[in-house]
């Protein structure tokens, strides 16, 4: 018989699943108070935030967009200025809360549609992605659902691991068609669109 104080595999995946979405629509609520905005903490304002208003949030933040071609130069200044007014302005702007004149509200919609993309990132973040072997040369058949599924992984894993991101932002800047991108990001693409 199984240890009751013992979480399943199953359980514990399913809790952890449950806590993170939890947090995350936590937190992006909680950014229509300036309260929240005026404690975010780096890169917002300067390190001597004591506690983080939102550290999940803080922490994609700093992994993710401050890395990314684009944001990876830009001055502290930025953050600080630029960004900061911008997010308090939007909370200034009183957008509708939940449900206006019969019909979902801006901030209500905005706040689950990337609470939901947030949710994912961070899952990946916290729970972390299994490492295996970069695959770089492979072909993929498009219309097998086994290649694609296969494409999708090593995507995944080039994405995280490797320098697939860089690549795939240099060839945009080049072109506008798929094709010209490498076979793993095209299985990727049709894997996306049919899952």
């Amino acid at each position: 018989m199984a240890d009751p104080s013992f979480l399943s595999s199953e359980q514990a995946h399913a809790l952890f699943d449950t806590l993170t979405s939890h947090i995350t629509l936590t937190e992006i609520e909680n950014l229509k108070y300036s309260k929240t905005i005026a404690t975010f903490g780096p890169p917002l304002q300067s390190s001597n935030v004591k506690e983080a208003s939102t550290p999940l949030l803080r922490i994609l933040l700093q992994s993710f967009i401050i890395d990314l071609p684009g944001f990876r130069n830009v001055t502290p200044h930025f953050w600080t200025d630029t960004i900061y007014h911008l997010a308090t302005a939007l909370d200034e702007a009183n957008l509708s809360e939940s449900y206006d004149k019969g019909s979902v509200g801006i901030r209500r919609t905005l706040s689950t549609a990337s609470a939901s993309i947030v949710e994912s990132v961070a899952r990946g973040r916290l729970g972390g992605y299994p490492k295996q072997a970069l695959e770089t040369n492979t072909d993929y058949d498009r219309s097998d659902p086994d290649h694609l599924a296969k494409g999708w992984d090593d995507f995944l894993q080039r994405i995280i691991y490797g320098d697939l991101l860089d690549k795939m932002f240099i060839k945009a800047a080049e072109t506008d068609k798929l094709s010209d991108h490498e076979p793993v990001v095209q299985a990727a693409h049709q894997y996306a669109l049919t899952m």
